[in-house]
């Protein structure tokens, strides 16, 4: 007989007190409440901590415990600090100001243990603070092995979340979790991806990502230069593995998607040039003539030719982008 639930959904916790009364609200809305929830305060300055204490601790159904970082470590080393504390035989990431189908339980856990997968991936929908759908996050519907979904990551066919995807505990917890860096989902799903089996690809839409006016995702933030380290990273850790056609995929990762976001990500959110150069000069600096024409004859004649500007001039490239949105 299973003592421990069957899933731990961990959650960091930093400054989400108008969003977790309603997070925690669509989780205790499950239809399969075989779970526990284990956050972890991230020093929030708000009464974050305080409300989910009140709402968790109204109610006997589902265990659960918040624990306290001493500093501010980011959602990578809270998932640690959680996953070290939690006992479900599966890991659901949920970040504390997104919210969940009803059913996200109940239909992931079936699918993993349908098909034996040691990763389900679900679609979801990216809304705003109303609740409006600003675009859907999609997954499809298939299975295949970890290497081919590192390889759709690669393609840019499959999203590198945490939040999409249950995972096997031991896989999870096995893997690094760059503590430090925005846009370490990537890192965390890549190698969770080559341990992995089988990947279950469903096309239920789970969950809810909920975009902030304010948060790291819509706001200008210099550390988004990071994407420089964390494809460095994951080319470290793939490099062996028999990925089909693998030079191309990660051309695709490296320039298609990392430069790509953070070039056009500092020319549209930066208040002006002078705080957009630094980033743009940098990629510029790293991007060749070579990687241009490749982008073009992977059939993106119009990044190619927004890269060359780039690379000319990134004063031109910084008006063309505001220019033309």
């Amino acid at each position: 007989m299973r003592t421990n639930p069957k899933v731990s959904i961990v959650m960091p916790i930093f400054q989400a007190e108008p969003f977790i009364l309603h997070c925690l609200q669509t989780l205790m809305a499950q239809t399969d409440t075989d779970f526990e929830i284990v956050a972890v305060d991230d020093c929030s300055s708000d009464r974050s901590k305080e409300i989910a204490e009140e709402f968790l601790s109204s109610q006997s159904t589902i265990p659960w415990k918040i624990i306290q970082s001493e500093t501010n470590v980011g959602p990578a080393e809270c998932r640690q600090i959680a996953i070290s504390h939690s006992r479900g035989e599966y890991i659901l990431c949920v970040d504390s100001d997104d919210f969940v189908a009803p059913n996200v339980i109940e239909v992931a856990c079936n699918e993993a243990e349908s098909s034996g997968a040691d990763v389900v991936v679900f679609g979801g929908k990216c809304v705003d603070t109303n609740g409006q759908q600003l675009y859907e996050v999609a997954s499809g519907d298939s299975t295949m092995s970890g290497m081919d979904a590192i390889a759709k990551i690669f393609d840019l066919s499959l999203q590198g979340y945490c939040w999409n995807k249950l995972f096997r505990r031991d896989l999870f917890s096995s893997v690094e979790h760059p503590r430090g860096l925005i846009y370490e989902d990537i890192l965390v799903c890549v190698q969770a991806f080559a341990g992995a089996r089988v990947v279950r690809l469903i096309p239920d839409q789970l969950y809810f990502y909920v975009k902030r006016t304010n948060s790291l995702s819509v706001r200008f933030n210099p550390r988004i230069v990071d994407l420089f380290e964390i494809v460095d990273r994951v080319e470290r850790c793939t490099r062996l593995l028999p990925i089909a056609n693998y030079e191309a995929l990660l051309f695709r990762l490296r320039y298609v998607f990392a430069f790509r976001t953070m070039a056009f990500e500092a020319a549209r959110q930066a208040p002006n040039y002078d705080l957009a150069a630094p980033i743009l000069k940098r990629v510029s600096s790293s991007l060749q003539y070579g990687d241009i024409r490749k982008m073009y004859a992977d059939n993106r004649p119009k990044l190619s030719v927004a890269m060359f500007l780039l690379k000319v001039d990134p004063r031109i490239f910084f008006r063309f982008v505001r220019r033309f949105k």
